[in-house]
């Protein structure tokens, strides 16, 4: 078990929990691995590793399940994830449900899927990444105010990153032409839904070989406005604001320098991006 030791509130029932639905399995009791500010979960994984384990809980929110998945990528070692942070975007997304019991009953019982990661600038990630606007609203939200409110949180700090200025980008998908835009933001995912069920990238298909992009492009008031009267009445985020498309690999070039996040982690500020698949590259316990 690796775990988050703030987002894991209740130890010791965690613990409890995961050593009898081993033992009801005629599993050796499972070792604790905590994650810490300089090891967000990749190094206690290769710690974990060096015991042969048949399977790895991830338990904590989108930041440890990345860690985690970065350690166990290409090793054919199973990821069980039990979503106990604030986002759970991952978990979500690949059909694992919310409540602790359950999440822990799939890691053990459930389906080994083989999934794709991805590659930002050489830093794997399961989930999603962006430049711009998603990671000014992942900077700019508090955690407190994610855990008291959920999703909505997050509306003050896009409304401030609405206002922060678009940028000039130039991008280039696989082997074809530059494409020119003035975006906000640039989003790119290996899972489509985010918090609130929202459908940013509806055609994401974390076992497809691809990875999606949507550039939140900027359009003048009245597009935003019909964005988000699409996504109140259907949740899918649509509209002359967002355009999307699907690569392999993918080379963004921005006017402006702008922070990125991977998975939920502010990592920084860049002027470019490098993403690339990694197809196939971990296994992961889904409900049966």
């Amino acid at each position: 078990m690796v775990v988050h030791p703030v987002a894991a509130v209740d130890h010791s029932g965690l613990r409890d929990l995961v050593s009898r639905t081993a033992r009801d399995r005629g599993w050796c009791e499972p070792q604790w691995f905590e994650t810490t500010r300089d090891d967000a979960g990749t190094g206690v994984t290769a710690l974990a590793l060096r015991n042969h384990p048949r399977l790895v809980l991830a338990c904590g929110g989108d930041g440890t399940v990345n860690a985690v998945a970065a350690g166990l990528a290409h090793t054919g070692v199973a990821m069980g994830i039990v979503p106990i942070g604030t986002g759970n975007l991952v978990a979500r997304n690949l059909g694992i449900g919310s409540e602790v019991e359950d999440a822990v009953t799939s890691a053990f019982d459930g389906a080994d899927r083989r999934v794709d990661m991805g590659l930002l600038d050489g830093r794997p990630f399961v989930g999603m990444g962006g430049i711009g606007l998603d990671a000014e609203m992942v900077r700019d939200t508090s955690p407190r105010m994610k855990r008291l409110l959920g999703w909505p949180a997050y509306v003050p700090a896009v409304l401030k990153g609405l206002r922060s200025g678009a940028s000039r980008v130039t991008v280039r998908l696989d082997d074809g032409p530059w494409l020119t835009r003035r975006v906000l933001g640039a989003v790119v995912g290996n899972i489509g839904a985010l918090q609130g069920g929202v459908s940013l990238l509806p055609e994401a298909d974390p076992a497809d070989g691809l990875l999606d992009l949507a550039l939140l492009r900027d359009v003048h008031t009245r597009g935003w406005l019909v964005t988000a009267g699409r996504l109140i009445g259907s949740r899918r985020v649509d509209g002359p604001a967002v355009e999307r498309f699907r690569f392999r690999r993918l080379e963004l070039r921005s006017s402006r320098t702008k922070p990125f996040e991977v998975d939920g982690e502010v990592c920084g500020t860049t002027r470019s991006l490098k993403v690339e698949v990694n197809p196939g590259a971990l296994v992961v316990k889904v409900p049966a």
